[in-house]
């Protein structure tokens, strides 16, 4: 029986000594979840102690009390903010303003230009649009006019230009009230200009010159 066996034994005693085994299995790296401590930035200054903060601050201030004596203060601020460098007084600011109404001017014949242009615009609208573009030259030659008097200290002919260019917008609009049944695709165009006409006039009569 011992001598069966033996040649059994003997096999398996072989198999398990050759067994081959699974490779060893690299465990991954384990990493820690925390990220590396990262130093954190420095805190902004404050706005007590920046000194880019305090110049901003004080041009607010003065251009607010500016546009403060003009019927239309936020619309005021909001485009002299837009294009105001350097420093803030009713002089410096209405230049600006007198250079933004004659971009306005500029964009709003365009636009009306465009109208025209469309295929779809009728007869009856391209008659007071075209009068519309000859008031919106109008304004753009009279604001030039208005910046030459501006740089020689002409407070009266300055006043009488500005006093004109506050007519533009109300003569677009007129050429379309004179035909009732005709709506002015230029009526917020027109109201824009309106605005910025009479901030310019309003600051204007506040001026000192030095």
């Amino acid at each position: 029986m011992a001598d069966a066996l033996g040649p059994a034994m003997s096999f398996l005693s072989a198999a398990t000594t050759r067994s081959p085994l699974p490779p060893p299995v690299v465990s991954p790296t384990i990493r820690s979840p925390f990220p590396s401590p990262v130093s954190s930035p420095s805190p902004p200054d404050s706005p007590a102690h920046s000194s880019s903060t305090l110049p901003l601050l004080s041009n607010n201030a003065a251009l607010t009390k500016i546009c403060d004596v003009t019927r239309y203060p936020a619309e005021c601020l909001a485009t002299i903010a837009s294009f105001q460098t350097g420093e803030t007084n009713p002089i410096s600011v209405l230049k600006i303003g007198i250079h933004a109404l004659q971009k306005s001017f500029e964009e709003a014949t365009a636009v009306a230009t465009k109208i025209i242009n469309d295929l779809s615009t009728t007869a009856a609208v391209k008659v007071p649009l075209d009068t519309c573009v000859e008031s919106f030259d109008s304004g753009i030659a009279v604001l030039s006019d208005a910046l030459t008097a501006f740089s020689g200290h002409d407070i009266g002919t300055l006043s009488t230009k500005l006093s004109a260019a506050l007519t533009y917008s109300e003569t677009c609009e007129e050429a379309f009230a004179e035909q009732p049944d005709l709506e002015s695709p230029l009526k917020e165009t027109n109201q824009h200009l309106d605005k910025l006409a009479s901030i310019n006039l309003a600051i204007s009569a506040s001026l000192q010159w030095s």
